[in-house]
Formats: C-alpha cells, structure tokens, sequence
C-alpha cells in the first residue's frame, strides 16, 4: 500500500499548494468544525475541521482534516485523513448543498482508504462572526483493499447526520502575491473607482449588488469605530467600503465620495435594489452618513449604536428620523 500513501500525500500537498497560489481576491473565508455519525453496519463517529474559501458566486471550495472513529472492534477502519470539499450557498446563511472527496490513513494498518460524500445543509447567523448549522447526505468508502474502484466486501455506504459550527467573516481583497498593491485612486476622481467603469448585464448587476448587500449583513453588530473598516469597527463609510471590497470593487472612503459615484436613482423605496448606496444630510445639506439599501425598504449602515439596520418606510421616530434626511441614491453597478 506504499503506492497508494504516496498517491495520499501528493494529493493532499497538491491541494494545499493550490490554495496557497489562488489570488486573494477569492475573498470571504471560514473555518467550520463538523461532528457527526455516519450509520452505516455500525455507527460510525465524523470529526473534521475545514477551511472554506469562495471560489465564485455562491461556490467555494473547502481544505481540511478529517478523523473517523469506526467504534467496531473487526474490521477497524478508524482513520485520519485530509478531504477537499465544493459547496454551493455554504459561506452564507440559508440552505447548501455540498460535495466532498478524502483520503484517509488508518490506524490499524496504515492502508488508505477514499471516500465520498454529498449532501444538504441548513445555516444560521447567531452573532457576525458566528454560525450554527445541520447537514445531511449519504457517504460511501472504499476500502482500497483491491485497489480502489474495485467492489470489497468491507467497502461501506451509508447515512449520516452532522453539526458544525462556522467562525470568521472573511479578508478584505488585496492583490495577487507576487504584484506590488495598486495605489487607490485619488478621493476627488470619484470616475477613476471600478465601481463605476463596470459593465454588467442587469441580472449579473443583480446579482453581485445583492452579495454586497449580504455581506454587509455579515457585519451586523459590529461596534462603530471612526475612521474604521475592518471586523474591529467600521465607520459609515467604511463599512460599505468594506463590502464593496470584498467583491473586487474599489470605493472611496468618504461618504460625500461615495454618494458621488455611480448612476443617479430616484429618491424612492419604490426605485431602490439591494446594493445601491443611500445619502443622508445629518448635517447640514450636503450627505454626511451613508447606508446600503439591503431591501424591503431596510438599509444597513454604522451609526453611534454600531452596525445596525434601519427602515425607511417604518413609522418609528428613528425611521422617521432618518426618512427625512434621506438625501440620495446612487447605484454603483451599471
């Protein structure tokens, strides 16, 4: 079985070194920590540990370590491996579907052993850096005693059921390694900014404005901090900044700038999408605060009570409030 541990680690350092190269610009990332059963002839225990990453849209991939406790005493397969695993809708909240392949060492021998698995999950936020999630899907293994692809009796499939716990809210982008970091662009070009260069299609628009708006979300809770824009702290500006950039989208960090950029929008609930960025004169009559419309007629942004949601159709006095002083629209996806 030399051949085939062999086959293990190039795989598993191939993987990893692949990750390593990627581009930064990949963007949000998290580590998830799954326990589970797997209920196969006998019961079977699933630890792992798993770094995901996005890949595009709503696709990531994820690196990790796996440990299964078979809990037979004949045949044993306890192991310990490595797995490479895709999902769809995994780095948000909501449903996912997921798929994964790994390679594992057993204890008892120090055969390989590969299995596969697919499967469905359910997430939550609890806090901003925080998610609870369940999963299910069916996992089969070969044993790899004929070699694997080849039918054994001791090769297994089964059920299996899992909790995992999601930590992190991803980095901001930065440039590939080995490129020196493009200097922003001067406060007073709001043109020169990518947000406002970009052509899409109205669905492709849709689409990304959307997932600014979702990860702003993802920073719910966070303290304001002046002059902040990373997970310690954001300002108003600065937490749309920040989501812009975690999509490959340059803003400025004012928020006069950034209720410069774009295409004007009718200063209506009616005429707004998710993603467009909101102007307000706290004071005086020029914008002074920003928001990200996020949607039924609620935007997001970071006052003194921190990252907060806020409506503009509401007939609270803090909607009211803000009602009045809504200045501005613009749309930065064309």
């Amino acid at each position: 079985m030399s051949t085939l541990r062999s086959l293990f680690w190039c795989v598993l350092l191939g993987t990893m070194a692949f990750v390593g190269a990627e581009p930064a610009a990949s963007q949000a990332g998290r580590l998830g920590v799954t326990y589970g059963r797997w209920w196969v002839d006998e019961p079977g225990y699933l630890w792992s540990a798993t770094y995901h990453r996005r890949l595009f849209g709503p696709v990531d991939y994820g690196l990790g370590a796996f440990h299964f406790d078979d809990r037979r005493p004949v045949p044993d397969l306890t192991q310990t491996g490595g797995e490479l695993s895709i999902g769809v809708g995994r780095l948000g909240r909501g449903p996912y579907v997921f798929g994964t392949a790994a390679l594992g060492l057993r204890h008892v021998d120090g055969n390989t052993d590969a299995a596969w698995s697919a499967g469905v999950g359910y997430q939550l936020r609890v806090f901003s850096f925080l998610r609870l999630g369940f999963e299910g899907g069916y996992r089969w293994e070969d044993t790899g005693v004929n070699g694997f692809w080849a039918l054994d009796p001791i090769d297994r499939s089964g059920f299996m059921l899992q909790g995992h716990l999601a930590l992190g809210r991803g980095r901001r982008a930065s440039a590939p390694r080995g490129q020196p970091a493009a200097p922003p662009p001067m406060a007073s070009d709001p043109g020169a900014y990518g947000g406002s260069e970009e052509l899409f299609t109205d669905s492709e628009a849709a689409a990304l404005a959307g997932s600014v708006a979702e990860t702003a979300l993802d920073a719910m809770g966070t303290p304001y901090r002046w002059g902040g824009s990373d997970e310690d702290g954001y300002d108003c500006s600065g937490l749309i900044q920040w989501a812009y950039g975690e999509h490959g989208i340059l803003l400025p960090r004012t928020s006069r700038d950034q209720a410069r950029l774009g295409t004007r929008v009718d200063r209506s609930v009616g005429a707004l999408l998710p993603g467009d960025i909101l102007g307000f004169a706290v004071s005086g009559s020029g914008v002074s605060h920003v928001g990200l419309y996020v949607g039924q007629g609620d935007f997001i942004h970071s006052s003194s009570a921190g990252v907060r949601l806020s409506s503009l159709t509401a007939s609270d006095p803090d909607s009211r409030w803000w009602q009045q002083r809504w200045v501005a629209a613009r749309r930065i996806l064309n």
